[in-house]
């Protein structure tokens, strides 16, 4: 069987019927995890292919999984089609506001010839709130349910969404290999011509100066990266990859329950956003006005 196949036959078997999953609290979400190691297992003994759960919380059931650049209201005021013109100028414009504000030490960090400072920066910028063509998960259930939870004015009356996606080991893609495997600071993030999971490296020292690694590092973070050819189709429609995905709904009331809990273990926005001065959060806003002009 091709990759297609094996999709098709793991979406059907395995993730179709995980859809009527039920989460009321976080025991749930931990229970969605095990059952994700379980097909882990299953498809690795069975088929012989080796896959990782990742997940991405959602506060709105109904959303399609799209980058910053394509959500709107931001995707209403630019031109699509310089998506990734609009990214690049954003990872430019953040280096040199960042560096200017609060100096080099808050986005160091050791980089991987030849496009391995692109992408620190891009990945930086994506945790800074800046509008790139990455999209957001996390190897953790739990830390995933967070931001499906976290009380919304828009959204808190709304049922959630949990999606759980499988990731072929082949398709994540770390800084660096002493194997035979295809690494991401090889290729240009701003032409792409395969998709990949991003496996962020954390270097520890000084994380506590860097503010947008270290909430990448306690997220336990991975970013998704689109190639060029699809770049507007949402994840969960992409070939291949909407038969590794599936979502869960999550009450509005169980929503509430989940986030009980996790302020009950300590873990809120505070210690998942590492919270930004006023300052911070300016640069970033200006940041995005800025790179609308781009398009």
């Amino acid at each position: 069987m091709n990759y297609i196949e094996i999709s098709g036959h793991i979406k059907k078997e395995y993730l179709n019927p995980l859809e009527n999953f039920e989460i009321k609290n976080l025991e749930d979400v931990n229970n969605l995890h095990t059952e994700l190691i379980n097909v882990r297992t299953n498809l690795r003994f069975s088929i012989g292919i080796d896959v990782m759960p990742h997940y991405r919380g959602e506060q709105n059931y109904g959303w399609d999984v799209l980058p910053g650049i394509f959500r709107p209201p931001f995707s209403n005021e630019v031109d699509l089609n310089k998506a990734r013109e609009i990214e690049k100028k954003g990872t430019e414009i953040f280096k040199e506001r960042v560096i200017k504000k609060f100096g080099e030490k808050q986005i160091f960090k050791h980089s991987v010839e030849p496009f391995g400072e692109n992408w620190d920066l891009l990945f930086q910028a994506q945790h800074a709130g800046v509008k790139t063509n990455l999209i957001d998960f996390s190897t953790s259930s739990v830390l995933s349910s967070f931001f499906m939870c976290e009380p919304s004015e828009k959204h808190e009356n709304s049922d959630g969404q949990l999606w759980g996606l499988l990731v072929p080991s082949e398709f994540i893609f770390n800084e660096t290999s002493d194997y035979d495997k295809l690494v991401y600071p090889e290729y240009n993030p701003f032409e792409l011509d395969k998709s990949f999971m991003c496996n962020v490296p954390t270097y520890i020292d000084d994380i506590d100066e860097r503010t947008y690694q270290f909430r990448l590092f306690r997220q336990h973070g991975r970013l998704f990266a689109s190639e060029n050819s699809n770049l507007d189709v949402p994840l969960n429609k992409k070939e291949f990859w909407k038969n590794m995905m599936f979502r869960v709904k999550v009450s509005a009331e169980a929503k509430r329950t989940i986030f009980n809990e996790l302020l009950e273990r300590g873990i809120d926005r505070k210690s998942m956003m590492i919270i930004e001065t006023d300052d911070a959060d300016d640069i970033i806003e200006k940041v995005n006005c800025e790179i609308k002009n781009c398009s």
